[in-house]
């Protein structure tokens, strides 16, 4: 008897592993086009952390060298969860909330003055998983866009627009109709400030491939439904084509640098355009992803400019964006900034886990059933 419950238990085991191989077998098709990217982006967050203190470890839970609520640590955060990376995102969410707190106690708001406070902070909440329309005791869409409480949301430049949309269609937020700012206000107040060669600028007269990257990250929803914003998109795209350099990348205030490769990406994917493939973005064989990394340190991290022998922490994270991004349009995810199905920051593991666990549950279950059978003692 106990010879053929043991030959019952290898066949369970045997077909598990069968299940298991397949199961192998198919993660690795559908993995083989993004296991290169994969490798990147884990290699550009540990260049991130390297080049921050020069350790491989958590940086979220170091307020003394990346405090919650500053522009750098909260890219660097959003940066790290969007790339499924792991680190003490509950710490730093818990900083971030006590900042907010401590802003609005102290000033009554994050910025009268900088609206691009509050859209920081709110992609930075929902990378986090948490809620920007109920964080701690304040709806931080609400006073950040659409009833800003500054002056103005351009006070600072176009970059108040720009934002104002991607962290309102981020948040999925619907705006009521007493407020001061409606959806297609802001959208409008972008589009004005358009120059006739097709690029935007910091203020109104300039240009600037990282403005012109990110305006057409925020009107890339609306690309594929309304004309207006689809001229002026490829009128974007066709400056931003032409001030592309032979080496596959943007000059910005006299250097090119991998910002501004980080942005032209993050928008190209936002739009459906294939950084890698598109003839626009493609010169001598060279294309964006190519000169994006000529900045890249041995270290794993980007320098900020070619001629930089280090890597910069700020170059780092908005590359790290970049592929992100980049990973997202490759598995049909959305933009950088679409949160429609996201949970929040990922937990280790892979898909095989939990079926693994629920096959040798099931193996299990059989093999105690079999033994109690044998016995007599089978349940109705």
């Amino acid at each position: 008897m106990r010879r053929a419950i043991r030959y019952q238990l290898t066949a369970i085991c045997l077909s598990v592993s069968l299940v298991l191989s397949g199961i192998e077998t198919m993660a690795a098709g559908n993995q083989s086009c993004s296991d290169d990217l994969s490798t990147q982006i884990a290699q550009t967050a540990e260049g991130l952390r390297l080049t921050l203190d020069g350790k491989d470890d958590s940086i979220l839970n170091k307020p003394e060298l990346l405090p919650a609520g500053s522009s750098l640590s909260d890219w660097a955060a959003l940066a790290l969860a969007l790339a499924g990376e792991q680190d003490d995102y509950d710490a730093y969410k818990k900083q971030l909330k006590e900042y907010v707190e401590q802003q609005y106690d102290k000033e009554g708001s994050l910025s009268d003055r900088k609206a691009t406070e509050y859209h920081r902070i709110i992609l930075t909440t929902l990378a986090l998983g948490a809620d920007p329309t109920s964080f701690g005791s304040y709806d931080l869409v609400k006073d950040g866009t659409y009833d800003y409480q500054g002056d103005d949301l351009g006070m600072q430049g176009i970059n108040g627009w720009i934002f104002a949309l991607i962290a309102l269609d981020a948040s999925g937020a619907e705006v009521p109709q007493d407020a001061r700012y409606t959806r297609q206000q802001i959208q409008d107040a972008i589009l004005k400030e358009q120059n006739e060669d097709g690029s935007f600028g910091l203020m109104p007269g300039t240009s600037d491939p990282d403005l012109t990257s990110m305006a057409l990250q925020a009107l890339a929803p609306d690309y594929n439904t309304d004309l207006k914003v689809q001229d002026a998109a490829d009128q974007a795209l066709g400056w931003l084509s032409g001030h592309m350099t032979e080496t596959g990348s943007f000059e910005s205030y006299g250097a090119e640098s991998a910002e501004s490769c980080a942005q032209a990406v993050i928008a190209l994917t936002a739009l459906g355009i294939d950084p890698a493939s598109d003839e626009r973005f493609t010169k001598n064989g060279v294309n964006l992803l190519d000169g994006l990394e000529r900045f890249k340190r041995d270290n794993g991290g980007y320098a900020h400019t070619v001629d930089d022998s280090e890597s910069n922490f700020m170059a780092t994270e908005q590359v790290l964006m970049a592929q992100v991004a980049l990973q997202k349009y490759e598995n049909g995810q959305g933009s950088l900034y679409d949160f429609t199905d996201y949970k929040g920051p990922s937990q280790s593991g892979n898909y095989a886990v939990p079926v693994i666990a629920a096959m040798l549950t099931i193996a299990a279950g059989a093999g105690v059933w079999m033994i109690f059978r044998k016995r007599g003692k089978t349940h109705a």
